[in-house]
């Protein structure tokens, strides 16, 4: 599933770049001052967060009793637009990574326990944050 959501943002970064999409501000690739704690948001608590943001909008919209397409979009809808800031094309980057989490957290949640499909859809995330994590570790090696 990581890997299809890396593929999937790697096809619409792509077209972002034929499309002539503006390039991140500088303010985009940086969390924090520090390169260690921008890896442990990436990799650790980014992914605990929004995962567990994703499956509450889930469960809210399922426990409206709306028909099972509609919890996964609406759930990754919800969390995209979060990431409008400060860079609006990245909500459109990370909204099919997005769906397959919320997808994964469904088949997961119907065949085991909640914590399992947490679990599951939290490594999802923290997989596909790796590359960043990578590109900042980088960034801090040619600075230093």
């Amino acid at each position: 599933m990581g890997c299809y959501c890396i593929g999937i943002s790697y096809f619409i970064i792509g077209w972002a770049g034929v499309a002539r999409v503006d390039n991140p501000p500088p303010a985009f690739s940086s969390l924090v001052d520090d390169p260690v704690g921008d890896v442990l948001v990436l990799v650790v608590f980014a992914p605990i967060l929004e995962s567990l943001m994703l499956i509450g909008v889930f469960e809210l919209v399922r426990r409206a009793r709306a028909t099972m397409p509609l919890p996964v979009l609406a759930a990754a809808v919800v969390i995209s637009v979060g990431r409008v800031w400060p860079w609006w094309p990245h909500s459109v980057i990370v909204l099919p990574s997005f769906c397959i989490q919320s997808a994964a957290y469904a088949y997961w949640r119907r065949r085991g326990p909640f914590k399992d499909a947490f679990w599951v859809v939290a490594s999802i995330h923290a997989l596909i944050n790796v590359i960043p994590a990578l590109n900042t570790i980088a960034r801090a090696a040619r600075e230093a």
